[in-house]
């Protein structure tokens, strides 16, 4: 019966966040004052204005992706990706890679095989 779920993520500053996700990773996004929605492909993350940046900086978000040999190379390219750079070979075949946002949120980003 579920037929979607939308992370709401906190953001200390909404324009910020969304060059953040508009100019690394795509996303479409506009200003709604005190929150956004950015949207790419099957993809939809929702932001809500916070003053308290602990909680921006204690949260996370996992991403699944098809092709994360790409998109890691793309990122990796600009030197964001924590820690150290490095993309995860998991068990099962599964790929790993994480960033932080420029609000401290973690992004995990992953590929089943």
């Amino acid at each position: 019966m579920i037929q979607k779920a939308i992370p709401v993520l906190p953001t200390h500053n909404i324009n910020e966040t969304i060059m953040f996700y508009k100019g690394i990773l795509g996303f479409d996004g506009i200003n709604q004052g005190t929150f956004t929605i950015l949207k790419k492909d099957g993809a939809e993350l929702l932001f809500n204005l916070s003053t308290d940046k602990k909680q921006c900086q204690n949260t996370q978000c996992c991403i699944k992706v098809s092709d994360i040999q790409c998109l890691y190379s793309e990122i990796a390219a600009l030197g964001i990706i924590y820690p150290e750079n490095k993309l995860i070979n998991l068990p099962g075949g599964k790929k790993s890679f994480t960033l932080k946002d420029n609000n401290g949120i973690l992004l995990l980003f992953i590929q089943e095989k």
